[in-house]
C-alpha cells in the first residue's frame, strides 16, 4: 500500500514539473507551418456534423492520412473557436496523458521505481519534446502517442493475464494510434520486445498474435507511401544521390542520441545538406561500434537490448534515407523513441545510486534536470508566435530559404509590408530555384500595386514550376488589373485545370468574367466558390452584383443581405443594395440604404439622394 502511495506521489511530482516547464504554451499563438492547412483553413475543421466528419475520415491532408488528429480539432473549434490557448492547452494535457503512461508501462515491465521515475521525468520535460507539444499541427505526436502507450499497457496486461479483453484493447489502441500518426505501424516491433523482455528471449510462437498488428501495419504503411508519393512529398531523388542518403540516415540517428542527453542548438528548421561532410561519413562507424558493444555488453542485460532496439524501432523509419516531406532532422521523429534511450540511462544510475556515488549523483541529477526543464521552458517560448519561430531558426540558419518565406508570411499578414519584402528576397536569394519566394513577394507586389514588379515575380515563380495553380491565379489578377482579360481568363482556365479545389482561382475568374460582361459565367465561378465558402461576404456581393446585371433581382437581394448581415458596416454592399431597391421600385427602402451607406463613410452621389428624396 505504501509503495503505492509512493508511486502516485511520484507520478504526481513528474506531471507537475512538466506542465510546470511547458506551461508558456499557453499563451502561444498558431505558426503559419501547417496550422493553417491543418487547422484554421482547413473546411473540415470549421464544421462538426456527418458530412464533415466523413470528409475527415476519407481525406488526407497534405498527404497524410490522420483523421482523430483532425477530428480532435474540429471537435475544438465547435466548441471554441479558434482560440489558440484551447488547442495548446489540449496538447500539453495530452503530452501529460502520455507521461503518465511512460510511468506505468514502465513499471508494468518490471522497472523499478527509480527507473521509473527518472525515465519518465526526462520524457515528460526534454527539450526535444516541445516540438510536439507547442505546436498545434502536431497534435498528431502526442495523439499517437497516447492510443501507442496505451495499447502497449493493455498488452502487457494481456501478457501477464493472458485475459482476450486487454488483447482486444490493445488492438483498438492500436488502430486508433494509425489514425493518429503513421509512424506508429512501428508498435508490432515493439510488443515481440516486451515479450523478449518480458520471457527472457525471444520464440517464435510470440509472432502468431502479433498476426493481426503486423497485417494493419502493412497495409498502413503501403497506404502511407501511396499517399506521400501522389502528394509529391516522398523524395526519392535530391540534390545528393541515392547512395549517399545512407550516410544521412546514419548521421540522423547519431544527432538523435546525441542531442537525448545534449539537446543544444534546437531548431525548428534544420535545413538539409548540399553535400556530406566527414561526419556524416564518419557516423556508419560510430553506429557500427554502439551495435557491436550492445551486442557484446548488452547480450546477457535485456535492458540494453530492450531500449536500444525501442529507440531504434521507432525512429528507424525517420531516418530520410527515403525523403519524406521537407525535414532532414526534427525533434518531434523522437518524441516516443527516447523512452528507449531514457530507461537505458535511468538503469544504468540506478547502479551508481546505489553505490558510494549516490550524493554526487543527486547533485549532478538535480543540476542536469534543471538545466533540462529551463531549457524547455525558453524553448516554448520560441513557439509563441511564427515571428518568434522563424526568427530563431534564422539565427542559426540564415539561409534557410522555408523560415524566411514563413517569416515575410508574418510580416505580410501584419502589414509589416517593407520588412516582408526583405524576407522573402532573404528567401529568394537563399534559394533562387524555389518558386514559393517569387510568388509570395509577387503576391505582396501587387497587393502593393506595383503591378510591374508583381508581374516579374509571378513569371519568375511560374518558370521554375509551370504548373502552379495559385501561381497562374495569381497571374490571371495581375493581368486582369492590366484590363488583360483575355489573358487573364487563359491563367486562370489553366490554375482551375490544374487544380480544381483553387477556390481563389474561381473568385478571380469570376471577376474577370464580370469586368468582360459575362455575366452569367461570372455568377457561376463564385457559386462555386460559395458552395465551399458560403460565408465569404465580399463574393456574396459580388455575385449580388452578377445578378443585379442579369435582372435577377430577387436573387441579388438575397445576396445584398446576407453580405450585409455578415458584415453590417459595409457601405459599399448597402450602398449597392440601394440601386437594385430603386430599380425594383422601393424608392424608401433605397433613401434608406443609401442614407445609411453615407454615414458608414462612403462618398455618395447627391443627385441620386435628391432623386429618392422627391420622388
Amino acid at each position: 500500500m505504501l509503495n503505492k502511495k509512493k508511486e502516485w506521489i511520484l507520478a504526481a511530482v513528474i506531471l507537475l514539473a512538466t506542465f510546470s516547464f511547458f506551461s508558456p504554451v499557453l499563451k502561444n499563438d498558431f505558426v503559419n507551418w501547417d496550422d493553417g492547412i491543418n487547422v484554421t483553413e482547413n473546411k473540415n475543421v470549421n464544421e462538426l456534423d456527418l458530412q464533415s466528419v466523413k470528409e475527415v475520415f476519407t481525406h488526407t491532408v497534405v498527404g497524410s492520412y490522420t483523421p482523430l488528429t483532425t477530428l480532435s480539432f474540429a471537435v475544438e473549434n465547435h466548441f471554441s473557436g479558434l482560440t489558440p490557448w484551447v488547442y495548446h492547452l489540449n496538447n500539453l494535457l495530452l503530452h501529460l496523458l502520455c507521461t503518465l503512461l511512460v510511468f506505468i508501462f514502465l513499471r508494468q515491465l518490471g522497472a523499478s521505481l527509480f527507473v521509473a521515475f527518472v525515465a519518465t521525468l526526462l520524457f515528460g520535460i526534454h527539450p526535444m519534446r516541445v516540438e510536439s507539444v507547442a505546436w498545434v499541427s502536431e497534435r498528431k505526436d502526442v495523439l499517437y502517442g497516447l492510443f501507442y502507450l496505451l495499447s502497449l499497457v493493455f498488452y502487457i496486461s494481456f501478457h501477464r493475464t493472458k485475459k482476450q479483453a486487454f488483447y482486444l484493447l490493445a488492438l483498438v489502441a492500436f488502430i486508433l494510434a494509425l489514425l493518429s500518426k503513421i509512424q506508429a505501424v512501428t508498435l508490432p516491433l515493439i510488443l515481440l520486445l516486451i515479450d523478449y523482455f518480458l520471457e527472457g528471449k525471444f520464440r517464435p510462437r510470440q509472432l502468431l498474435n502479433k498476426i493481426p498488428f503486423f497485417i494493419l501495419s502493412l497495409l498502413t504503411g503501403i497506404a502511407g507511401v501511396y499517399l506521400l508519393g501522389k502528394q509529391g512529398t516522398l523524395e526519392t531523388h535530391t540534390v545528393l544521390p541515392f547512395f549517399q542518403r545512407f550516410f544521412i540516415g546514419t548521421y540522423t540517428l547519431c544527432a538523435y542520441m546525441y542531442k537525448s542527453y545534449s539537446p543544444t542548438d534546437l531548431s525548428a528548421i534544420y535545413p538539409s545538406p548540399e553535400k556530406l561532410t566527414w561526419l556524416f561519413y564518419g557516423s556508419p562507424l560510430v553506429i557500427i561500434m554502439l551495435a557491436i558493444n550492445i551486442f557484446k555488453y548488452g547480450r546477457h542485460t535485456k535492458e540494453v537490448i530492450f531500449g536500444s532496439l525501442f529507440f531504434f524501432f521507432n525512429v528507424m523509419f525517420m531516418l530520410q534515407i527515403v525523403g519524406a516531406g521537407t525535414a532532414f532532422l526534427a525533434d518531434r521523429f523522437t518524441y516516443l523513441a527516447y523512452i528507449g534511450l531514457f530507461f537505458i540511462l535511468a538503469w544504468a544510475l540506478e547502479f551508481l545510486y546505489k553505490s558510494r556515488w549516490k550524493v554526487p549523483l543527486i547533485v549532478a541529477g538535480v543540476i542536469y534536470l534543471s538545466v533540462l526543464g529551463y531549457s524547455t521552458w525558453n524553448r516554448t517560448q520560441v513557439w509563441k508566435n511564427s515571428e518568434t519561430l522563424f526568427t530563431d531558426v534564422i539565427k542559426r540558419y540564415p539561409n534557410s530559404s522555408m523560415a524566411n518565406n514563413n517569416l515575410g508570411i508574418y510580416y505580410r499578414d501584419h502589414n509589416q509590408n517593407q520588412k516582408a519584402i526583405e524576407a522573402y528576397s532573404k528567401a529568394i536569394s537563399a534559394n533562387p530555384s524555389g518558386f514559393l519566394g517569387f510568388s509570395n513577394r509577387g503576391e505582396l507586389y501587387f497587393q502593393l500595386g506595383q503591378l510591374d514588379q508583381a508581374l516579374s515575380d509571378i513569371n519568375a515563380a511560374l518558370r521554375l514550376k509551370p504548373d502552379y495553380s495559385l501561381g497562374l491565379s495569381n497571374r490571371g489578377v495581375i493581368w486582369g488589373s492590366m484590363k488583360k482579360f483575355d489573358q487573364a481568363l487563359t491563367d486562370l482556365d489553366k490554375a482551375i485545370s490544374i487544380d480544381p479545389n483553387n477556390l481563389k482561382a474561381y473568385s478571380n475568374r469570376s471577376l474577370a468574367h464580370y469586368s468582360m460582361g459575362n455575366f452569367d459565367k461570372a455568377s457561376q465561378d463564385a457559386s462555386t466558390f460559395l458552395k465551399t465558402n458560403p460565408d465569404d461576404a465580399n463574393i456574396l456581393n459580388h455575385r449580388g452584383l452578377c445578378y443585379d446585371q442579369m435582372n435577377r433581382n430577387q436573387e441579388a437581394v438575397t445576396d445584398f443581405n446576407r453580405a450585409i448581415q455578415l458584415k453590417p458596416n459595409n457601405g459599399i454592399y448597402i450602398q449597392n443594395r440601394s440601386y437594385l431597391l430603386a430599380k425594383m421600385g422601393d424608392l424608401k427602402g433605397a433613401l434608406k440604404d443609401i442614407l445609411k451607406a453615407r454615414d458608414l463613410g462612403i462618398k455618395v452621389n447627391q443627385a441620386y439622394v435628391n432623386m429618392l428624396q422627391t420622388r
